[in-house]
């Protein structure tokens, strides 16, 4: 019998209603299935994980031990051909090199580049590296990640492969567009790293789209980029927004600590200072920042350690603040800081919290100091548990004693609440009396008390705490800059405070923590790229050292290349690793350092002017080498340079030959830096042993004798003023001369955003521009017209144009310079011939 489609109808379908209820049902079951999948592929990856970082965190160990840093990591070392005159050494065959080299120790520490990260894997670690590898088959963002980063570092015993890496953050990137995987693109596109094509337009897109998310490392990179100019036009407005962003973020993770705030960031290491400087030896005053020897400090800390277990409290306070702050060679510790004030106090307080008496001068201070920091520990809880009672009565004790940091602590309680009734104009005295100590948190808290009723108050302290350092007056500073009148200047002003506190309150955000720790375990190329990353979000340090470890490896590239160059070989493994080739290496290399010496980095123009003058990265010219060493003369001191512009003047290599003027620049590198008096003296024997030679020759020997000084009617050969006027006499005419030549050769305008193929050839000195930079239809000024402007000017001239009349320089400076005759002459046959 036939059914009739009425029966065969369910009530469910008859009922619309009841058809989307059972529909709604199925999507809930769906995401309860999917939720539940989600949660059981998120436990399986935190297990594999936990297993991997447990893997690493032995190998890390495994590889300080066999390769960790030495101070010689970076010392420069001179190779032994460069002892040979280069008529002989250019005829020495490739094998003579190679037998040469077996003696040299310059390429010592290659193998830190290259060392294998594989210390055995168990059967649990490579199941837990499969595991990663499927989930992130699956598409499971964090695993394909960590995917990338075990491809980028070389993690968990895994090979170093940058263009695997690349592809991976690339692929994340475009399924799930992942902010930290969009940030990641954009660096590869940026640097060139793994061989990666350099466009800078891209980068732009993949920074644009991290940083709009928020991702903070890709705002620094975006807000410096901006801010410099480095693929993208100047816009300080642009700039402003991101690093306004960052600093935001990073005041508020300092607010949300302990009272007063978190403490900063470790000590960010210059690598340069272990080596004594860029170069390997120390070029000027401000050559290093702090002279870090382990073994020295070493032995320091156990002179005050040993004296503080006899009882001298002057060490003790010494090793409370070293503990208590941190150092690089001894993290901050706030337990053992803990154990030192508890024994001045035993030592210097009685059991009732009375002062002891007849204590000396420097034992009051040290008993003042160890009571503030009692109460101040107690008060943001480091090393022991929050006690507010305890914190007060030392606090007190300390305020009472005239303690900066305890009269601003305690002026903070009052203002809270804390313990006491709050009392602003309690508050706001305690801060007062915590300014007339120069506490720099009493600035900050008496000026943020008085900002509405007196602002120019508020602004005085706010200006002397922001020298200092303090992250919140440089905050504060910013958002009063964003308040004037005057729209350029309060960009300007503005962004240099939230830059600040972008890089100094980093406690998220920075790689440079990650990049020294490689370095300290020896994985130099770990270090490298998270310098990289740190130089392209700005970081001065992050350029400084990343520059450094790029020139090591072309340095020992260039050595393997040498040594299989007559083989038809390639060995150069280092810049396949990380850059594309030799050219990309070194030029990014010289973009570091011109990044770096634009922000005030010693030795790092005289770099960028070696890779003038050797063509490194860039078109070979004489001429913008002297004009960054003049540059690097003037502003750093730098006893390298000024001994370099001495012998371009003896030469005539990219400057007129002035024999004068190399002996006054050889006399300025003596006062300088006194570490190269023997090879600048040995050079002034040979510059005057030429001169003597060229002038019976016959030979044009410039204008101004050699052996008498320029006067200007009265002697005085201890006048820098009139030595300043001598020297730029003929730098002024020199960087005229480089100027028209900048001028000629940045006529051409670049392409697009891809700035990078090209701009190397159009470098300006003292700007931000580098291989990366955007450039402008309209170039104003060429790469030596920056130097140009920096030696104009200087006052080589008398008002009416006259060049002063040279006198001579005295008895005393005539018989010297006849008794160097004598004695050069007599010498000169050693230097013979002289071309």
């Amino acid at each position: 019998m036939a059914v009739s489609s009425t029966e065969t109808e369910s009530p469910v379908d008859k009922n619309p209603f009841t058809a989307t209820k059972f529909a709604k049902q199925g999507e809930l079951e769906r995401s309860k299935i999917a939720t539940t999948e989600f949660e059981r592929r998120k436990k399986e990856f935190h297990r594999a994980l936990d297993t991997l970082e447990k893997y690493q965190a032995y190998i890390a160990k495994q590889q300080k031990k066999k390769y960790g840093r030495h101070e010689s990591v970076l010392k420069t070392k001179r190779s032994i051909m460069a002892l040979l005159p280069q008529s002989i050494s250019s005829r020495i065959p490739r094998f003579g090199s190679s037998i040469l080299q077996l003696f040299d120790d310059s390429n010592k520490g290659s193998d830190m580049w290259y060392f294998s990260r594989d210390v055995g894997q168990s059967a649990k670690v490579k199941q837990a590296v499969e595991t990663i590898r499927q989930l992130a088959d699956s598409e499971y963002e964090d695993a394909a990640l960590t995917v990338a980063d075990m491809e980028m570092y070389g993690k968990y015993g895994m090979e170093t492969d940058l263009r695997k890496a690349f592809e991976g953050y690339q692929q994340v990137a475009k399924t799930s567009g992942s902010a930290r995987a969009q940030y990641m693109v954009g660096l590869f596109y940026a640097t060139g790293l793994g061989g990666v094509e350099q466009r800078n337009s891209l980068a732009l897109l993949y920074n644009t789209l991290s940083a709009k998310r928020g991702y903070t490392p890709a705002e620094m990179m975006q807000a410096f980029r901006h801010l410099t100019g480095v693929g993208v036009p100047v816009s300080c407005e642009e700039s402003l927004g991101y690093y306004q962003s960052v600093a935001r973020k990073a005041i508020g993770y300092y607010l949300s600590g302990p009272p007063l705030g978190r403490a900063p960031p470790p000590y960010r290491a210059r690598l340069s200072d272990d080596s004594s400087g860029a170069y390997g030896v120390r070029t000027g005053p401000y050559s290093l920042f702090k002279i870090n020897d382990r073994d020295a400090f070493e032995e320091i800390l156990e002179y005050h350690l040993h004296n503080a277990r006899k009882g001298n409290v002057k060490s003790s306070i010494t090793l409370v603040d070293l503990y208590y702050h941190g150092h690089r060679f001894a993290p901050r510790s706030h337990a053992v800081a803990l154990v030192y004030i508890r024994q001045i106090l035993g030592r210097l307080f009685t059991k009732r919290g009375e002062l002891r008496k007849e204590l000396a001068q420097d034992e009051v201070n040290a008993a003042a100091q160890a009571a503030g920091m009692y109460g101040l520990m107690h008060l943001r809880g480091e090393g022991v548990p929050t006690d507010t009672v305890t914190a007060l009565r030392w606090l007190k004790i300390g305020a009472n004693m005239g303690h900066g940091a305890s009269l601003n602590a305690l002026g903070f309680m009052y203002q809270k609440g804390i313990e006491v009734p709050a009392n602003s104009e309690r508050a706001i005295d305690l801060f007062k009396r915590a300014v007339e100590k120069k506490h720099q948190g009493g600035q900050v808290n008496y000026a943020m008390s008085m900002i509405d009723t007196q602002p120019q108050i508020a602004l005085t302290n706010l200006k002397s705490a922001a020298v200092s350092g303090h992250i919140l007056a440089h905050f504060r500073l910013a958002e009063m800059y964003m308040t004037m009148k005057d729209p350029e200047t309060s960009c300007r002003m503005a962004v240099a405070s939230y830059k600040y506190v972008a890089e100094h309150g980093d406690w998220l955000h920075s790689p440079i923590p990650d990049a020294y720790a490689a370095y300290e375990r020896g994985d130099l190329l770990a270090a490298t790229i998270d310098y990289m990353r740190a130089a392209e979000m700005g970081y001065s340090v992050g350029q400084l050292n990343a520059a450094l470890l790029l020139e090591r490896a072309a340095k020992e590239c260039r050595y393997r290349d040498d040594a299989v160059a007559g083989k038809g070989g390639n060995s150069s493994r280092c810049f396949h690793t990380v850059l594309g080739d030799r050219q990309q290496h070194e030029r990014q290399t010289l973009a570091y350092w011109t990044r770096a010496a634009n922000q005030n980095m010693p030795d790092a123009r005289a770099k960028q002017g070696d890779h003038f003058f050797h063509g490194w990265g860039v078109e070979r010219s004489a001429e913008k080498a002297a004009a960054a060493y003049l540059l690097s003369a003037k502003s750093d001191s730098n006893g390298l340079a000024m001994w370099n512009l001495g012998w371009m003047y003896e030469t005539g290599v990219g400057l007129k030959r002035d024999f004068y003027m190399a002996k006054r620049w050889y006399d300025r590198s003596i006062e300088a830096n006194e570490g190269g008096k023997l090879a600048a003296n040995l050079s002034l024997i040979r510059l005057c042993a030429k001169y003597l030679w060229a002038w019976m020759s016959g030979e044009d020997v410039g204008e101004t004798p050699l052996f008498f000084s320029p006067t200007n009617g009265k002697v005085d050969d201890d006048n820098d003023d009139d030595d300043d006027k001598d020297d730029d006499k003929d730098d002024d005419d020199n960087a005229r001369k480089n100027k028209r030549q900048g001028k000629d050769a940045a006529a051409a305008p670049a392409k697009d955003g891809d700035a990078g193929d090209n701009g190397a050839e159009k470098w300006q000195l003292n700007r931000h521009d580098d291989a990366n930079a955007y450039v402008p239809e309209d170039w104003e000024q060429g790469a030596g017209a920056a130097a140009a402007e920096a030696a104009e000017g200087l006052g080589t001239e008398n008002d009416d144009g006259a060049v002063p009349e040279l006198e001579e320089a005295g008895d005393g400076a005539l018989t010297e310079s006849i008794f160097m005759v004598v004695l050069l002459l007599a010498a000169a046959w050693m230097f013979l011939p002289f071309r």
